[in-house]
């Protein structure tokens, strides 16, 4: 029997809720991070709900998450000058550790989306770069991560009822949609990064002396979301991609201060590439 906690028993009532609403849900479901809100085409025009309309969900509470649900058809140019289709949600925001969330309250929003019958998460974020060969404002295909949150979904209560307790993270991030976005981003001209993302808490930034050790665990970026919904994502048999657009040098690389106004700046100067080579591969990508 499973144990109806209290995450899962949330996680039920925001699904019944979106099943109702839009009964067949999109196959592929795209977390915007920090100064992306903006940056899908027509978004404002797209079916909505704010979060605070959907039972057991919570309003995103972060400068630069607008803190809604869209659902919209995106259509896309091939090569070949064909057009494709595919209806996509977007959660526009997410809620952090940092804001005083469990984990469970981390990962509701995505495990709602594959309760509802997303099928696939393309999990995005602003995330400081740690190595200072690489250019900012492009974006790095998340290979592998970190998890220096302190938190897991999948302990206590918050992992009670979802699956398997103890969940192989050898391929959390779906090798074949890394290699789908890397074809994309080259075949549009841009230049790509790969590589692994660590998780902290925040909301402080790390110290220089941080930021020296996570480079040399092997780090490439550093945030402070996705991995906790990477977690639960793979949990729950979900195909996952994380994406994160480099918009600062990490504390003591570059030896600016940092602030939150220069990250969402940032990511709302390169949002429209970022979201461009996010879009073009989400429609093509197989779940």
């Amino acid at each position: 029997m499973i144990n109806q906690s209290n995450s899962f028993k949330n996680v039920q009532t925001s699904s019944e809720f979106l099943k109702r609403w839009h009964p067949k849900a999109p196959d592929i479901c795209i977390v915007l991070g920090s100064g992306l809100s903006n940056a899908i085409p027509n978004i404002a025009e797209m079916k909505n709900l704010h979060f605070s309309e959907i039972p057991g969900f919570k309003s995103a509470n972060v400068a630069g998450h607008a803190g809604d649900l869209r659902v919209g058809e995106i259509e896309i140019q091939l090569p070949n000058g064909t057009t494709k289709k595919r209806e996509i949600a977007f959660l526009r925001g997410r809620n952090h550790g940092y804001e005083g969330n469990n984990a469970g309250e981390v990962v509701h929003n995505v495990r709602s989306m594959i309760s509802w019958g997303v099928k696939g998460i393309i999990l995005t974020n602003a995330a400081g770069c740690l190595n200072t060969d690489w250019e900012l404002g492009r974006m790095m295909i998340i290979s592998d991560h970190i998890n220096s949150t302190g938190m897991s979904p999948l302990n206590g209560e918050f992992g009670e009822g979802f699956g398997a307790r103890f969940v192989d993270m050898t391929s959390c991030y779906t090798i074949s949609w890394q290699k789908q976005f890397a074809e994309t981003a080259h075949a549009l001209g841009h230049k790509i990064y790969n590589g692994v993302y660590y998780g902290v808490m925040g909301s402080q930034y790390e110290t220089p002396a941080e930021i020296r050790m996570m480079q040399m665990l092997g780090a490439n970026s550093v945030g402070m979301s996705t991995v906790l919904e990477a977690i639960a994502a793979r949990q729950l048999g979900a195909k996952i991609a994380g994406i994160s657009c480099l918009t600062n040098y990490g504390a003591g690389l570059k030896h600016k201060v940092l602030d939150h106004s220069d990250v969402m700046d940032m990511g709302s100067l390169f949002s429209q590439d970022m979201a461009n080579i996010v879009l073009k591969t989400a429609v093509a990508l197989e779940v």
